[in-house]
């Protein structure tokens, strides 16, 4: 786990990543965008679940994988609600136009999970020095499952000790609408470790 010092720096970290977000997704989408980090929280597993939603319900998520120094993934996750309307916006199409997750719907996920887990990987990167150059994402993958079921899949395909999840609360806007959405870095133990070395905190280990 990170101390409170560790975890604000990481906070610090993540709002310079929604910053380089923001301007890369402005380019990309040719319209205004904007992303900011209100708070970063380290959660357990079962409040992260929580967090994402009513755990009946299926929610749509795009995963990063990350190798190198830091290994886990990086998700994207949003309602179904929330992730069509922002397809909608990236294609120029209606609100309400897209009704299911087609090829196209989903390939504009990805493509903006790419955009914005590369600005935070970025940021990272410049925390770890020299080693960040070996941060080395996978290309993102859509799911779409339960809130349980894709967090713990996402533990359990790391083989991770671990079930320390790190959740933004972000908010996201395109044009001036809001999407609901949440940032969650679930890294591995040893990756857990590398973060406690690079942050600046309290050099004890818990």
């Amino acid at each position: 786990m990170l101390d409170s010092a560790q975890l604000q720096k990481l906070g610090d970290l993540f709002r310079a990543g929604a910053e380089q977000a923001t301007l890369a997704l402005s380019r990309w989408l040719d319209r205004p965008a904007h992303i900011t980090v209100e708070r970063v929280e380290q959660l357990p597993l079962h409040a992260a679940t929580d967090v994402l939603g009513d755990s009946e319900e299926p929610i749509a998520a795009c995963v990063m994988e990350l190798r190198g120094e830091l290994v886990g993934q990086l998700i994207l996750a949003f309602d179904d609600s929330s992730g069509l309307s922002l397809a909608d916006i990236l294609l120029g199409q209606p609100l309400g136009t897209s009704r299911d997750w087609g090829e196209i719907e989903r390939s504009a996920a990805q493509e903006t999970a790419n955009i914005v887990g590369c600005a935070y990987l970025n940021a990272l990167s410049r925390l770890a020095g020299g080693q960040g150059s070996e941060m080395l994402p996978d290309p993102p993958r859509f799911v779409r499952d339960f809130p349980q079921s894709l967090l713990e899949f996402s533990l359990m395909n790391q083989a991770s000790s671990s079930n320390v999840v790190f959740l933004t609360e972000t908010r996201f806007q395109i044009d001036g609408f809001p999407v609901n959405w949440h940032l969650l870095l679930i890294p591995d133990t040893s990756s857990i470790d590398h973060l406690r070395d690079w942050l600046p905190g309290s050099t004890t280990r818990s």
